[in-house]
């Protein structure tokens, strides 16, 4: 009786499997230990120190694992298969009938598979563990600073609160400019009573210039009675830096495919710029295929063997392709927002083309 799958299945998933296992792993690790070094400086504000930052850090495997799976499954399929063309097993599997396309039909659909519950996750279990970690951090260095469902930023100082709904950052003649819409802002008493409400289409924060609250309807309370005021441009002013807004913010490439989706469709209806939101969106979307193609571009540099000349050079080449390939791909994405270009044709077009060099690749090794 045959078993399934076959032997050569077998070996080229177990070998692809161990290796990409290993360099996710060392990918990851590498990546967590840059962040832990990066919060140090953060260590003493309030009570926050090494327990809380490795807590903020478990936190975030599940999106670090996310990112580096990429670049895990290109190095991890070129060690092995190029490890099999080392011992001279490729040329087994071809005098049995693989050729290289079907020998990279295999591991492709290996990582494919691999891919989709990395997507489960990152629509469902990055979101939730990225707001508990900022929720963690920024209660332990004592900032009163939360976001809530939807997408709802809240920020309190001193006797005013801030609410908004979403955030992005602009560059706008060369300065960035933090743009909130649908932004309220409640002022108290010392007693808790709401003195006024001010409520603006949108709000903005230019360094060196402050707030600047646009198409403001501004209600002033006085005991039974309220005053109502409008204007079109009014200035803010108030002691709250967008330094700990920012901080509660969930950046559009952590939060989940159906609130990007929400908040493309807001934007559009409002007439506000969603060229970084639909990077994230897309982004998301091309997740598995641009993945997929990385892998299959650079598998070609695997095949040969360990007697031509160079196959060691063939490997490096191929990995740095692949790397390089994957910094160009979210360059694009940042061509596209700035010079307002088709965001499907930014992420379609590299997995296109790392397709044709894979076929050309693949080509030339049957």
């Amino acid at each position: 009786m045959n078993r399934w799958p076959p032997a050569h299945v077998r070996l080229l998933l177990r070998s692809s499997a161990f290796a990409i296992t290993a360099t996710w792993g060392v990918l990851t690790g590498f990546a967590l230990i840059g962040a832990l070094l990066d919060q140090v400086d953060d260590f003493g504000q309030g009570d926050y120190g090494l327990a809380q930052a490795l807590l903020v850090l478990l936190l975030q495997v599940p999106r670090r694992l996310y990112e580096n799976f990429p670049m895990a499954a290109v190095i991890g399929t070129v060690l092995a298969v190029g490890g099999h063309a080392a011992r001279s097993e490729l040329v087994a599997l071809r005098a049995a009938g693989l050729s290289p396309l079907r020998i990279a039909g295999i591991v492709l659909v290996f990582v494919g598979l691999l891919s989709l519950p990395l997507m489960a996750a990152r629509e469902w279990l990055v979101p939730a563990f990225e707001t508990q970690g900022q929720a963690i951090k920024l209660e332990a260095m004592q900032r009163e600073v939360a976001l809530a469902g939807g997408g709802v930023l809240w920020a309190r100082e001193g006797n005013e609160v801030f609410q908004a709904r979403g955030g992005q950052r602009r560059v706008v003649d060369g300065e960035t400019v933090l743009v909130f819409a649908d932004v309220r802002v409640y002022a108290f008493d010392p007693l808790g009573r709401l003195l006024w409400l001010q409520e603006a289409r949108s709000a903005e924060y230019r360094a060196g210039r402050g707030w600047e609250l646009h198409e403001v309807r501004r209600t002033r309370f006085h005991g039974r009675s309220a005053s109502i005021e409008a204007e079109a441009v009014q200035r803010w002013d108030t002691a709250l830096k967008p330094g700990a807004i920012e901080a509660g913010l969930m950046r559009p490439d952590l939060l989940p495919s159906s609130t990007l989706r929400e908040q493309i469709e807001q934007g559009r209806r409002n007439a506000v710029a969603t060229g970084t939101l639909e990077d994230a969106f897309w982004s998301q979307v091309f997740y598995p295929l641009a993945t997929l193609a990385l892998v299959f571009a650079a598998l070609p540099f695997a095949f040969g063997q360990r007697r031509s000349g160079g196959f060691g050079m063939r490997l490096m080449v191929g990995i740095v392709f692949a790397l390089l390939a994957r910094l160009v791909q979210p360059m694009l994405g940042n061509l596209a927002v700035a010079y307002a270009l088709p965001m499907l044709l930014a992420h379609l077009l590299p997995v296109l083309v790392l397709v044709a060099v894979g076929i050309m690749g693949l080509r030339r090794r049957v």
